[in-house]
């Protein structure tokens, strides 16, 4: 089990993203893991305080922003929350 300190880090830093990046989100609904490509990472921002926090991200997917909202910190075990991970080059040809 991770230590407090190790699992507050590490929701927080879930919105630094490299600006140089493509991105896909991955999310679980219903126990569902859903995968999609939200594309390049523009920025990310913080709203609210304490347990009503919110993280946003901003991505360019060809053209059209897409603005994706989260909790910040969500559940113990975050199964709730979203995350991203970077697309390979060679899978946006």
């Amino acid at each position: 089990m991770q230590t407090i300190d190790k699992l507050l880090k590490t929701r927080y830093e879930r919105g630094n993203l490299d600006a140089s990046k493509h991105y896909e989100k991955i999310e679980k609904i219903n126990g569902v893991e859903t995968i999609t490509y939200v594309g390049q990472f523009i920025k990310s921002y913080r709203m609210g305080s304490g347990d009503g926090m919110t993280l946003h991200w901003e991505f360019n997917n060809d053209g059209k922003v897409i603005i994706i909202d989260n909790e910040m910190w969500g559940s113990i075990n975050g199964d709730e929350l979203c995350g991203f991970r970077v697309v390979e080059s060679t899978k946006l040809s």
